[in-house]
């Protein structure tokens, strides 16, 4: 069973990340459901994201949308992209969204946990959906993420709206989608149902609670000719701005059974220092 806090998909960088165990997935084909509200909303921001970070060593060519609000890459950042992507940008795949929600009600202590995948055509996939409950929940929602972000606050309060209301369904990756992407990528993006059903089981018991969202990464995988790149970032919020900032982490061959990729310590709190861009501010 992958572990939703491997250093892998949930990037382990991250606060909070539960350790859910469970069953294996089994081969059979996941039950689909309906797309949820704002789902497709969140392409144009994954397009943007991929955008970014592909043209991080070219800040003039970053999107009007993320101008000033992408942080400068460290040293080893460039020397790994410089050996890894050695074209420059490389095709993008797919982009990864860690996102969750967690409850801020006082006594009522349960986080959720998925990774959003938006294909490079437009194809809009979620993860296994995590849960967990109790004294060992940490996570925070992201500081100001329904002002600076309405669309992935909307969709997060769909989803545990779904979840808890029913049907326990969303649509996740089918077999066929997961042959189009790296072997080391299907075990870790392919759905856990016992996982899904047990957090659809933690949300409902929980019913009635307010949910803070949460948006804490994004990945984007490469096709640089016939290997796979990772590129991870971490979001931050710029209090001063009331904007959310990527700040790239690293850049990572996607090899392997699994996924383990040591991207390194979470940034801190503070937003980071923003690389110039000829695009106006986004408002």
């Amino acid at each position: 069973m992958r572990v939703i806090a491997s250093v892998g998909l949930c990037l382990a960088l991250l606060e909070g990340c539960a350790t859910t165990g469970g069953a294996e997935a089994t081969a059979a084909a996941p039950p689909q459901g309906e797309a949820l509200a704002g789902e497709q909303g969140t392409v144009v921001m994954a397009r943007d994201v991929a955008t970014a970070l592909t043209n991080i060593m070219s800040p003039n060519a970053l999107p009007p949308a993320w101008a000033n609000r992408v942080g400068t890459p460290n040293d080893a950042f460039k020397a790994k992209w410089a050996s890894l992507v050695p074209g420059g940008k490389g095709e993008v795949v797919a982009t990864l969204f860690d996102v969750g929600a967690v409850t801020t009600d006082p006594g009522s202590r349960a986080e959720v946990q998925a990774k959003l995948i938006v294909m490079s055509d437009g194809r809009v996939r979620w993860s296994t959906v995590a849960a967990r409950e109790g004294a060992n929940v940490d996570a925070k929602p992201t500081p100001g993420l329904p002002t600076a972000d309405p669309v992935v606050s909307a969709l997060l309060a769909g989803l545990i709206h779904r979840l808890d209301a029913g049907p326990c369904q969303v649509t996740f990756l089918s077999g066929e989608e997961l042959l189009s992407l790296p072997a080391p990528l299907r075990g870790e993006l392919g759905a856990d149902i016992p996982t899904f059903a047990d957090s659809c089981g933690i949300i409902r018991k929980h019913r009635g609670a307010t949910w803070g969202p949460i948006l804490e990464a994004a990945v984007v995988i490469l096709r640089e000719g016939q290997a796979y790149i990772a590129v991870a970032s971490h979001f931050t919020a710029d209090t001063s701005s009331g904007r959310l900032v990527l700040e790239p982490v690293d850049v990572a061959p996607v090899t392997g059974s699994t996924m383990e990729l040591g991207w390194g310590d979470a940034p801190q709190a503070e937003a980071p220092k923003p690389v110039s861009s000829a695009g106006p501010p986004a408002h």
